[in-house]
């Protein structure tokens, strides 16, 4: 069945030039790794049917008339189809549209509304995002701080894939650039006077709209575990990024600066500039 109804929508994709206008009038809203689809309803239609090039999406009731693609590469370009059948499973009517999403690109920054800033360390908080295709990783999003004097220091991920130092233990005084990447970072957050003596990467996740790294830091013997973890989202219209620091360690917990700004929460939100 499934096969026969992708023939069809493709054999009406051939037929549009003939129909002087599509009763459909699918729109699309392209989002960074989403997309928003809409339609006008069509007389008779009990379903319609969503593919995303050949592959069949959803099937929705006749009182449903807009559908979000999500989890899509950034970037990309997808034709899409949306097509109206009734309860005989008879083609009403069916629209392609080839959208390219967006991608989350761009710097975002995070603004200290109050005085209390971890002695002039927190002020404000930029970061650099680009989308990176790697032949053997997939799509995935490096991220840069951005120091006020407008240098980068690349803290996502801090090692390479498949680099032979990820996972393995750093001197915290290290001065590679992913020992000093590291180190300014951490101490933008650090708010207490003692210092680890080493760190390494446990492991990192990606999605499509979130990224998290898990650290280890030793400090005096006793090993932490701390979860960074980075949400991009559009709010109003503006893309925006909120980044948590958390660890179940109440130790590390009591020393990470906590965002200040008052109706935000733990949360620090950086929104694109």
């Amino acid at each position: 069945m499934t096969k026969r109804l992708i023939t069809v929508c493709y054999l009406l994709l051939a037929a549009a030039s003939m129909m002087s206008a599509a009763a459909l009038n699918v729109r699309a809203e392209a989002l960074p790794t989403s997309i928003n689809l809409s339609w006008d309803a069509v007389d008779g239609a009990v379903y319609y049917d969503i593919y995303n090039g050949q592959a069949s999406v959803a099937r929705l009731p006749a009182d449903v008339s807009s559908f979000t693609l999500s989890k899509l590469f950034s970037d990309e370009s997808y034709d899409l189809c949306v097509a109206a059948r009734d309860a005989g499973n008879n083609d009403l009517d069916s629209e392609w549209v080839s959208v390219s999403t967006a991608d989350w690109d761009g710097v975002y920054e995070w603004v200290n509304e109050t005085d209390n800033d971890n002695h002039g360390k927190m002020k404000v908080f930029r970061l650099r995002l680009e989308t990176v295709r790697d032949e053997v990783y997939g799509q995935y999003l490096r991220m840069y701080m951005v120091n006020d004097d407008g240098s980068e220091l690349r803290i996502f991920p801090l090692f390479d894939f498949g680099s032979d130092q990820a996972g393995k233990w750093v001197d915290y005084d290290d001065d590679s650039p992913t020992g000093i990447a590291y180190r300014e970072n951490a101490e933008r957050f650090n708010t207490s006077i003692f210092k680890p003596s080493k760190w390494r990467v446990d492991r990192i996740v990606i999605d499509y709209d979130s990224t998290s790294a898990y650290i280890q830091t030793s400090a005096f013997g006793i090993i932490v575990d701390t979860e960074t973890t980075y949400n991009l989202y559009i709010e109003d219209g503006l893309r925006k990024m909120s980044f948590t620091t958390t660890s179940e360690s109440s130790l590390a917990e009591s020393v990470l600066f906590d965002n200040p700004n008052p109706g935000e929460g733990d949360a620090f939100i950086l929104t694109e500039i």
